[in-house]
Protein backbone atom coordinates (compact mmCIF):
# COMPACT_ATOMS: atom_id res chain seq x y z
CA UNK A 1 0.00 0.00 0.00
CA UNK A 2 1.31 3.11 -0.83
CA UNK A 3 2.55 5.74 1.92
CA UNK A 4 0.85 8.73 0.49
CA UNK A 5 -2.32 6.96 -1.01
CA UNK A 6 -5.98 8.28 0.72
CA UNK A 7 -7.79 6.13 2.97
CA UNK A 8 -11.54 5.37 2.51
CA UNK A 9 -13.00 8.22 4.42
CA UNK A 10 -10.64 10.87 2.25
CA UNK A 11 -13.16 12.75 0.28
CA UNK A 12 -12.12 12.10 -3.68
CA UNK A 13 -11.11 15.29 -5.68
CA UNK A 14 -13.95 16.66 -7.57
CA UNK A 15 -13.90 16.36 -11.98
CA UNK A 16 -12.51 19.08 -13.53
CA UNK A 17 -15.24 20.45 -15.44
CA UNK A 18 -14.76 22.76 -19.04
CA UNK A 19 -17.22 25.52 -19.05
CA UNK A 20 -17.59 26.15 -22.66
CA UNK A 21 -19.16 29.47 -23.15
CA UNK A 22 -21.88 29.33 -25.80
CA UNK A 23 -23.12 32.23 -27.71
CA UNK A 24 -26.27 33.86 -26.31
CA UNK A 25 -28.34 34.07 -29.65
CA UNK A 26 -28.45 29.97 -29.84
CA UNK A 27 -31.84 29.16 -30.86
CA UNK A 28 -33.61 27.74 -33.42
CA UNK A 29 -35.21 31.23 -34.35
CA UNK A 30 -32.11 33.14 -34.52
CA UNK A 31 -30.84 30.60 -36.80
CA UNK A 32 -33.31 30.96 -39.38
CA UNK A 33 -32.27 35.00 -38.84
CA UNK A 34 -28.75 34.70 -39.65
CA UNK A 35 -29.71 32.60 -42.62
CA UNK A 36 -32.12 35.75 -43.49
CA UNK A 37 -29.52 38.35 -43.20
CA UNK A 38 -26.76 35.48 -44.62
CA UNK A 39 -29.04 36.02 -47.87
CA UNK A 40 -29.92 40.00 -48.37
CA UNK A 41 -26.78 40.19 -50.27
CA UNK A 42 -29.26 38.01 -53.00
CA UNK A 43 -32.40 40.24 -52.75
CA UNK A 44 -29.43 43.18 -53.95
CA UNK A 45 -28.84 40.98 -56.63
CA UNK A 46 -31.71 40.49 -57.93
CA UNK A 47 -32.49 44.31 -58.01
CA UNK A 48 -29.41 44.38 -59.79
CA UNK A 49 -30.49 42.28 -62.25
CA UNK A 50 -34.09 43.89 -62.69
CA UNK A 51 -32.95 47.17 -62.10
CA UNK A 52 -33.75 48.01 -65.72
CA UNK A 53 -36.73 45.91 -66.15
CA UNK A 54 -39.34 48.70 -65.50
CA UNK A 55 -36.53 51.55 -66.21
CA UNK A 56 -35.20 51.20 -68.85
CA UNK A 57 -35.78 53.69 -71.39
CA UNK A 58 -35.66 56.40 -68.42
CA UNK A 59 -32.13 56.68 -68.40
CA UNK A 60 -30.52 59.75 -69.92
CA UNK A 61 -29.60 57.23 -72.37
CA UNK A 62 -29.54 56.22 -76.36
CA UNK A 63 -30.92 53.02 -77.47
CA UNK A 64 -27.25 51.73 -78.22
CA UNK A 65 -26.23 53.01 -74.53
CA UNK A 66 -29.15 51.58 -73.35
CA UNK A 67 -28.77 47.90 -74.59
CA UNK A 68 -24.78 48.07 -73.09
CA UNK A 69 -26.59 49.44 -69.54
CA UNK A 70 -28.94 46.82 -69.15
CA UNK A 71 -26.07 44.13 -70.30
CA UNK A 72 -23.30 45.61 -68.31
CA UNK A 73 -24.30 43.55 -65.31
CA UNK A 74 -24.20 40.28 -66.29
CA UNK A 75 -20.45 40.89 -67.90
CA UNK A 76 -19.88 42.06 -64.21
CA UNK A 77 -21.07 39.53 -62.82
CA UNK A 78 -19.31 36.86 -64.97
CA UNK A 79 -15.97 38.70 -64.32
CA UNK A 80 -16.95 38.55 -60.26
CA UNK A 81 -17.55 34.77 -60.65
CA UNK A 82 -13.97 34.44 -61.87
CA UNK A 83 -12.32 36.74 -59.00
CA UNK A 84 -14.63 35.19 -56.10
CA UNK A 85 -12.66 32.31 -55.52
CA UNK A 86 -9.37 34.06 -55.00
CA UNK A 87 -11.44 36.36 -52.82
CA UNK A 88 -12.95 33.28 -50.99
CA UNK A 89 -9.96 31.94 -50.36
CA UNK A 90 -8.31 34.92 -49.07
CA UNK A 91 -11.28 36.23 -46.49
CA UNK A 92 -13.48 33.86 -47.08
CA UNK A 93 -16.66 33.76 -47.80
CA UNK A 94 -18.20 36.29 -45.51
CA UNK A 95 -15.34 38.20 -46.00
CA UNK A 96 -15.88 38.43 -50.01
CA UNK A 97 -19.36 39.07 -49.52
CA UNK A 98 -18.92 42.55 -47.28
CA UNK A 99 -15.98 43.12 -49.79
CA UNK A 100 -18.27 43.14 -52.84
CA UNK A 101 -21.01 45.10 -50.68
CA UNK A 102 -18.29 48.36 -51.00
CA UNK A 103 -17.66 47.49 -55.09
CA UNK A 104 -22.00 47.30 -55.03
CA UNK A 105 -22.60 50.65 -52.94
CA UNK A 106 -19.70 52.75 -55.18
CA UNK A 107 -21.85 51.03 -58.61
CA UNK A 108 -25.11 53.00 -56.99
CA UNK A 109 -23.86 55.62 -56.41
CA UNK A 110 -22.67 56.39 -59.45
CA UNK A 111 -25.73 54.82 -61.20
CA UNK A 112 -27.76 57.95 -59.15
CA UNK A 113 -24.99 60.72 -58.92
CA UNK A 114 -24.03 61.31 -62.45
CA UNK A 115 -25.79 61.51 -65.65
CA UNK A 116 -22.56 60.90 -67.83
CA UNK A 117 -22.62 57.57 -69.45
CA UNK A 118 -19.20 56.87 -68.74
CA UNK A 119 -20.32 56.90 -65.19
CA UNK A 120 -23.52 55.44 -65.66
CA UNK A 121 -22.16 51.97 -67.45
CA UNK A 122 -19.17 51.76 -64.60
CA UNK A 123 -21.71 51.83 -61.81
CA UNK A 124 -23.85 49.36 -64.01
CA UNK A 125 -20.52 47.13 -64.18
CA UNK A 126 -19.10 47.38 -60.50
CA UNK A 127 -23.19 46.30 -58.98
CA UNK A 128 -22.90 42.96 -61.64
CA UNK A 129 -19.17 41.92 -60.03
CA UNK A 130 -21.18 42.62 -56.95
CA UNK A 131 -23.98 39.98 -58.62
CA UNK A 132 -21.10 37.83 -59.29
CA UNK A 133 -18.93 37.02 -56.02
CA UNK A 134 -22.47 36.70 -54.28
CA UNK A 135 -23.73 34.14 -57.00
CA UNK A 136 -20.49 32.16 -55.53
CA UNK A 137 -19.93 32.83 -52.08
CA UNK A 138 -23.29 33.65 -50.78
CA UNK A 139 -24.16 29.96 -52.28
CA UNK A 140 -21.34 28.87 -50.24
CA UNK A 141 -21.84 29.87 -47.22
CA UNK A 142 -25.31 29.08 -47.05
CA UNK A 143 -24.28 25.68 -48.35
CA UNK A 144 -22.40 24.73 -45.35
CA UNK A 145 -23.75 26.85 -42.78
CA UNK A 146 -27.24 26.36 -43.19
CA UNK A 147 -27.63 22.56 -44.90
CA UNK A 148 -31.43 21.98 -42.85
CA UNK A 149 -33.30 24.75 -43.78
CA UNK A 150 -34.34 24.61 -47.77
CA UNK A 151 -35.53 28.27 -47.78
CA UNK A 152 -31.92 29.34 -47.37
CA UNK A 153 -31.20 28.97 -51.14
CA UNK A 154 -29.86 32.34 -53.15
CA UNK A 155 -32.56 32.00 -56.09
CA UNK A 156 -35.75 32.87 -53.85
CA UNK A 157 -34.34 35.88 -52.32
CA UNK A 158 -32.65 36.90 -55.81
CA UNK A 159 -36.54 36.52 -57.61
CA UNK A 160 -37.59 38.82 -53.82
CA UNK A 161 -35.50 41.41 -54.93
CA UNK A 162 -36.73 41.49 -58.50
CA UNK A 163 -39.65 42.35 -57.01
CA UNK A 164 -38.79 44.87 -54.73
CA UNK A 165 -36.97 46.79 -57.87
CA UNK A 166 -40.43 45.87 -60.03
CA UNK A 167 -42.27 47.93 -57.39
CA UNK A 168 -39.67 50.44 -56.68
CA UNK A 169 -39.46 51.20 -60.31
CA UNK A 170 -43.46 51.96 -60.73
CA UNK A 171 -43.27 54.27 -58.09
CA UNK A 172 -40.55 55.82 -58.00
CA UNK A 173 -37.32 57.58 -60.74
CA UNK A 174 -34.65 55.66 -61.87
CA UNK A 175 -32.47 57.44 -59.70
CA UNK A 176 -34.78 57.59 -56.50
CA UNK A 177 -34.62 53.73 -56.95
CA UNK A 178 -30.73 53.52 -57.31
CA UNK A 179 -30.66 55.64 -54.17
CA UNK A 180 -33.20 53.12 -52.04
CA UNK A 181 -30.80 50.06 -53.57
CA UNK A 182 -27.84 52.19 -52.07
CA UNK A 183 -29.25 52.53 -48.49
CA UNK A 184 -30.55 48.77 -48.81
CA UNK A 185 -26.62 47.81 -49.35
CA UNK A 186 -25.76 49.68 -46.36
CA UNK A 187 -28.15 48.21 -44.27
CA UNK A 188 -26.89 44.97 -45.54
CA UNK A 189 -23.50 45.01 -44.59
CA UNK A 190 -23.81 46.22 -41.41
CA UNK A 191 -26.37 43.18 -40.51
CA UNK A 192 -23.58 40.85 -41.86
CA UNK A 193 -20.92 42.16 -40.30
CA UNK A 194 -22.49 42.33 -37.41
CA UNK A 195 -24.31 39.34 -37.03
CA UNK A 196 -22.90 36.71 -39.13
CA UNK A 197 -20.15 34.81 -38.27
CA UNK A 198 -17.62 33.68 -40.66
CA UNK A 199 -17.44 29.73 -42.59
CA UNK A 200 -16.41 27.52 -39.84
CA UNK A 201 -14.61 25.51 -42.60
CA UNK A 202 -12.50 28.22 -44.06
CA UNK A 203 -11.32 29.29 -40.26
CA UNK A 204 -10.23 25.66 -39.68
CA UNK A 205 -8.62 25.99 -42.90
CA UNK A 206 -6.27 29.22 -41.47
CA UNK A 207 -5.65 27.76 -38.81
CA UNK A 208 -8.32 28.69 -36.41
CA UNK A 209 -9.88 26.18 -34.59
CA UNK A 210 -11.18 28.09 -31.72
CA UNK A 211 -13.09 30.70 -34.33
CA UNK A 212 -14.75 27.96 -36.04
CA UNK A 213 -15.68 26.29 -33.39
CA UNK A 214 -17.51 29.27 -31.54
CA UNK A 215 -18.89 29.93 -35.64
CA UNK A 216 -20.48 26.37 -35.71
CA UNK A 217 -22.17 26.82 -31.72
CA UNK A 218 -23.37 30.12 -33.32
CA UNK A 219 -24.59 28.17 -36.44
CA UNK A 220 -26.32 24.70 -34.74
CA UNK A 221 -23.85 23.46 -37.48
CA UNK A 222 -21.92 20.04 -36.37
CA UNK A 223 -18.44 19.11 -37.33
CA UNK A 224 -17.74 17.20 -40.94
CA UNK A 225 -16.18 14.27 -40.57
CA UNK A 226 -12.41 14.25 -41.69
CA UNK A 227 -13.31 12.12 -44.97
CA UNK A 228 -15.70 14.93 -45.92
CA UNK A 229 -13.28 18.24 -45.02
CA UNK A 230 -11.15 18.44 -48.34
CA UNK A 231 -11.19 20.65 -50.46
CA UNK A 232 -12.07 21.34 -54.47
CA UNK A 233 -8.64 20.04 -55.45
CA UNK A 234 -8.79 16.51 -53.26
CA UNK A 235 -6.50 18.14 -50.39
CA UNK A 236 -7.57 18.06 -47.24
CA UNK A 237 -7.86 21.84 -45.60
CA UNK A 238 -4.72 23.18 -43.75
CA UNK A 239 -4.92 23.93 -39.41
CA UNK A 240 -2.03 25.82 -37.95
CA UNK A 241 0.86 23.13 -38.62
CA UNK A 242 1.26 23.31 -42.16
CA UNK A 243 3.81 25.46 -43.44
CA UNK A 244 2.32 28.71 -45.41
CA UNK A 245 5.05 28.00 -48.20
CA UNK A 246 3.80 24.89 -49.29
CA UNK A 247 0.10 26.37 -48.87
CA UNK A 248 -1.31 26.79 -52.91
CA UNK A 249 -4.44 29.05 -53.86
CA UNK A 250 -7.46 27.27 -54.41
CA UNK A 251 -7.39 29.05 -58.35
CA UNK A 252 -3.70 27.97 -58.57
CA UNK A 253 -5.10 24.32 -57.92
CA UNK A 254 -8.01 24.43 -60.12
CA UNK A 255 -6.06 25.73 -63.08
CA UNK A 256 -3.16 23.65 -62.96
CA UNK A 257 -5.56 20.73 -63.50
CA UNK A 258 -7.55 22.01 -65.89
CA UNK A 259 -6.29 19.66 -68.76
CA UNK A 260 -7.11 16.60 -66.83
CA UNK A 261 -10.33 14.71 -68.23
CA UNK A 262 -12.05 14.75 -64.99
CA UNK A 263 -11.80 18.02 -64.84
CA UNK A 264 -12.36 20.07 -67.99
CA UNK A 265 -15.21 17.32 -69.46
CA UNK A 266 -17.51 17.96 -66.15
CA UNK A 267 -16.69 22.03 -66.81
CA UNK A 268 -17.45 22.03 -70.72
CA UNK A 269 -21.04 19.94 -69.60
CA UNK A 270 -22.05 22.38 -66.73
CA UNK A 271 -20.73 25.21 -69.72
CA UNK A 272 -23.36 24.24 -72.37
CA UNK A 273 -25.63 23.74 -69.77
CA UNK A 274 -25.35 26.95 -68.06
CA UNK A 275 -24.98 28.15 -72.22
CA UNK A 276 -28.36 26.55 -73.48
CA UNK A 277 -30.10 27.71 -69.83
CA UNK A 278 -29.27 31.80 -70.84
CA UNK A 279 -30.33 31.49 -74.29
CA UNK A 280 -33.85 30.44 -73.07
CA UNK A 281 -33.97 33.82 -72.58
CA UNK A 282 -34.15 33.87 -67.91
CA UNK A 283 -32.34 37.17 -67.52
CA UNK A 284 -33.62 38.78 -70.50
CA UNK A 285 -36.90 38.47 -68.99
CA UNK A 286 -35.57 40.55 -65.85
CA UNK A 287 -34.01 43.06 -67.49
CA UNK A 288 -36.87 43.99 -70.48
CA UNK A 289 -39.92 42.60 -68.70
CA UNK A 290 -42.38 45.84 -69.87
CA UNK A 291 -40.37 45.65 -72.90
CA UNK A 292 -41.10 42.27 -73.08
CA UNK A 293 -44.63 42.37 -72.13
CA UNK A 294 -44.97 44.78 -74.90
CA UNK A 295 -43.44 42.59 -77.72
CA UNK A 296 -45.38 39.85 -76.76
CA UNK A 297 -48.80 41.91 -77.65
CA UNK A 298 -50.36 42.00 -74.47
CA UNK A 299 -51.95 46.01 -74.53
CA UNK A 300 -54.82 45.70 -72.18
CA UNK A 301 -53.16 46.30 -68.94
CA UNK A 302 -50.46 48.61 -68.21
CA UNK A 303 -46.88 47.27 -68.97
CA UNK A 304 -45.66 48.51 -65.23
CA UNK A 305 -48.62 46.49 -63.70
CA UNK A 306 -48.10 43.25 -65.44
CA UNK A 307 -44.10 43.22 -64.80
CA UNK A 308 -44.83 43.48 -61.52
CA UNK A 309 -47.23 40.23 -61.41
CA UNK A 310 -44.84 38.69 -63.50
CA UNK A 311 -42.22 39.16 -60.63
CA UNK A 312 -44.12 37.54 -58.30
CA UNK A 313 -44.98 34.60 -60.59
CA UNK A 314 -41.18 34.61 -60.57
CA UNK A 315 -40.89 34.29 -56.39
CA UNK A 316 -43.64 31.32 -56.76
CA UNK A 317 -41.29 29.80 -59.39
CA UNK A 318 -38.44 30.20 -57.30
CA UNK A 319 -39.91 28.84 -53.93
CA UNK A 320 -41.84 25.60 -56.12
CA UNK A 321 -38.04 24.87 -57.54
CA UNK A 322 -36.61 25.49 -54.07
CA UNK A 323 -38.70 22.31 -52.79
CA UNK A 324 -38.44 19.90 -55.07
CA UNK A 325 -35.43 17.50 -53.83
CA UNK A 326 -33.48 17.10 -57.25
CA UNK A 327 -32.07 20.01 -58.90
CA UNK A 328 -32.04 18.26 -62.57
CA UNK A 329 -35.85 17.53 -62.67
CA UNK A 330 -35.78 21.18 -61.52
CA UNK A 331 -34.12 22.39 -64.52
CA UNK A 332 -35.84 20.19 -66.84
CA UNK A 333 -39.12 20.81 -65.87
CA UNK A 334 -38.04 24.56 -65.79
CA UNK A 335 -36.80 24.27 -69.54
CA UNK A 336 -40.31 22.67 -70.15
CA UNK A 337 -42.09 25.35 -69.15
CA UNK A 338 -40.29 27.85 -70.53
CA UNK A 339 -40.23 25.69 -73.89
CA UNK A 340 -44.08 26.22 -73.58
CA UNK A 341 -44.31 29.51 -72.93
CA UNK A 342 -42.05 30.42 -76.23
CA UNK A 343 -44.63 28.08 -78.05
CA UNK A 344 -47.87 29.64 -76.87
CA UNK A 345 -47.06 33.10 -77.29
CA UNK A 346 -45.45 32.24 -81.12
CA UNK A 347 -48.51 30.45 -82.09
CA UNK A 348 -50.79 33.18 -81.04
CA UNK A 349 -48.71 35.50 -82.62
CA UNK A 350 -48.66 34.07 -85.56
CA UNK A 351 -52.27 33.31 -85.44
CA UNK A 352 -52.86 37.06 -84.82
CA UNK A 353 -51.18 38.02 -87.97
CA UNK A 354 -52.78 35.52 -90.30
CA UNK A 355 -56.61 35.23 -89.03
CA UNK A 356 -57.35 37.93 -86.09
CA UNK A 357 -58.24 41.80 -86.54
CA UNK A 358 -57.31 44.30 -83.90
CA UNK A 359 -60.46 43.65 -81.99
CA UNK A 360 -59.70 39.63 -81.68
CA UNK A 361 -56.33 40.17 -80.61
CA UNK A 362 -56.94 42.76 -77.60
CA UNK A 363 -60.09 40.19 -77.04
CA UNK A 364 -57.32 37.36 -76.96
CA UNK A 365 -54.48 39.11 -75.37
CA UNK A 366 -54.66 36.79 -72.18
CA UNK A 367 -53.27 33.98 -73.88
CA UNK A 368 -50.01 35.48 -74.41
CA UNK A 369 -50.47 36.89 -70.75
CA UNK A 370 -50.28 33.35 -69.82
CA UNK A 371 -47.64 32.56 -71.50
CA UNK A 372 -45.67 35.25 -70.29
CA UNK A 373 -46.32 33.84 -66.66
CA UNK A 374 -45.77 30.56 -67.35
CA UNK A 375 -42.26 32.13 -69.30
CA UNK A 376 -41.58 34.05 -65.64
CA UNK A 377 -42.22 30.84 -63.34
CA UNK A 378 -39.66 28.90 -65.35
CA UNK A 379 -37.19 31.74 -65.56
CA UNK A 380 -36.62 31.46 -62.06
CA UNK A 381 -34.28 28.37 -61.91
CA UNK A 382 -31.87 30.35 -64.50
CA UNK A 383 -32.39 33.35 -62.89
CA UNK A 384 -28.87 32.67 -60.68
CA UNK A 385 -26.85 30.68 -63.12
CA UNK A 386 -26.06 26.86 -60.70
CA UNK A 387 -25.17 23.67 -61.46
CA UNK A 388 -28.27 20.74 -61.86
CA UNK A 389 -26.81 18.81 -59.72
CA UNK A 390 -25.69 18.62 -56.06
CA UNK A 391 -22.31 17.81 -56.29
CA UNK A 392 -19.26 21.39 -56.83
CA UNK A 393 -17.29 20.48 -59.95
CA UNK A 394 -14.00 21.43 -59.81
CA UNK A 395 -13.37 25.29 -61.77
CA UNK A 396 -17.62 25.50 -61.39
CA UNK A 397 -17.10 29.05 -60.98
CA UNK A 398 -15.14 29.38 -64.40
CA UNK A 399 -18.91 27.45 -65.67
CA UNK A 400 -21.16 30.10 -63.98
CA UNK A 401 -18.80 33.34 -65.43
CA UNK A 402 -19.30 31.75 -68.91
CA UNK A 403 -23.20 31.41 -68.10
CA UNK A 404 -23.32 34.65 -66.90
CA UNK A 405 -21.29 35.47 -70.59
CA UNK A 406 -23.63 33.90 -72.82
CA UNK A 407 -26.56 35.92 -70.63
CA UNK A 408 -24.92 39.40 -71.59
CA UNK A 409 -24.55 38.46 -75.23
CA UNK A 410 -28.22 37.38 -75.04
CA UNK A 411 -29.43 40.68 -73.40
CA UNK A 412 -27.46 42.89 -75.46
CA UNK A 413 -28.35 41.20 -78.58
CA UNK A 414 -32.26 40.30 -77.58
CA UNK A 415 -33.40 44.02 -78.95
CA UNK A 416 -31.88 44.24 -82.72
CA UNK A 417 -32.95 40.32 -82.51
CA UNK A 418 -36.59 41.53 -81.84
CA UNK A 419 -36.80 44.18 -84.42
CA UNK A 420 -35.39 41.74 -86.58
CA UNK A 421 -37.57 38.75 -86.84
CA UNK A 422 -39.83 40.37 -84.37
CA UNK A 423 -42.43 37.83 -82.07
CA UNK A 424 -40.01 35.10 -83.80
CA UNK A 425 -37.50 35.79 -80.76
CA UNK A 426 -40.11 33.89 -78.56
CA UNK A 427 -39.41 30.51 -80.68
CA UNK A 428 -35.97 31.23 -80.58
CA UNK A 429 -36.15 30.86 -76.67
CA UNK A 430 -38.43 27.75 -77.38
CA UNK A 431 -35.92 26.47 -79.09
CA UNK A 432 -32.93 26.60 -76.78
CA UNK A 433 -34.78 25.28 -74.26
CA UNK A 434 -36.09 22.59 -76.11
CA UNK A 435 -32.26 21.27 -76.38
CA UNK A 436 -31.53 22.05 -72.97
CA UNK A 437 -34.05 19.35 -72.06
CA UNK A 438 -32.38 17.14 -74.37
CA UNK A 439 -28.84 17.95 -73.07
CA UNK A 440 -29.89 17.62 -69.38
CA UNK A 441 -31.84 14.09 -70.10
CA UNK A 442 -28.54 12.70 -71.52
CA UNK A 443 -26.13 14.62 -69.00
CA UNK A 444 -27.55 15.08 -65.72
CA UNK A 445 -30.12 12.39 -65.14
CA UNK A 446 -29.39 10.45 -62.06
CA UNK A 447 -28.78 6.60 -62.96
CA UNK A 448 -31.36 4.42 -61.99
CA UNK A 449 -30.30 1.82 -59.03
CA UNK A 450 -29.51 -1.33 -60.84
CA UNK A 451 -26.69 1.54 -62.88
CA UNK A 452 -25.56 2.56 -58.88
CA UNK A 453 -25.11 -0.82 -57.39
CA UNK A 454 -23.24 -1.92 -60.96
CA UNK A 455 -20.94 1.16 -60.30
CA UNK A 456 -20.67 1.07 -57.02
CA UNK A 457 -19.55 -3.20 -57.07
CA UNK A 458 -16.83 -1.96 -59.89
CA UNK A 459 -14.05 0.13 -58.87
CA UNK A 460 -13.80 3.60 -60.90
CA UNK A 461 -11.19 6.05 -61.78
CA UNK A 462 -13.21 8.89 -62.29
CA UNK A 463 -13.48 11.22 -60.45
CA UNK A 464 -17.15 11.57 -58.65
CA UNK A 465 -17.87 15.37 -59.24
CA UNK A 466 -19.22 16.96 -61.86
CA UNK A 467 -21.75 15.71 -64.48
CA UNK A 468 -20.94 12.54 -66.02
CA UNK A 469 -19.60 12.53 -69.48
Amino acid sequence: MEENAPGPSTPAEPPVEANVQKPLNNSSVTQGFLAVISLLPCVISGAVLGFTGVSMWNLPLTYRNSTWFASLAALGAALGCLISHSLMNAFGPRGSVLLSHVVCAIGWMLTFSSWTTTNLLVGRTLTGVFVGIVTVAATAHSAECFPSRPSARPVVYTAIGVLCVYLAGSLLSYGQTAAVATAATIVSFVLIRSFVPESPAWLESRGRPGDAEYSRLKLRVTRPSDGARTLEDGVKPSTGGDSTGHRSTAAEAVYRRLHHPDVYRPLMALGLHLALQQMSGPLVLVSYAVQLVDDSGVRVFNGHFVAAVLAVFLVAGALVSTAMNHRESSATLSAAGTLTAGVVISVYNLARRLFLNRLGSQLLSFVPLLGLIVFSVSSSVGLVPHSPVPRYATGEHVALAFGYTVAFAVIKCYPYVHSAVGWWVFAVFAVASALNIVYGVLMFSEPDESSKQQRSATPSKRSSVGPAV
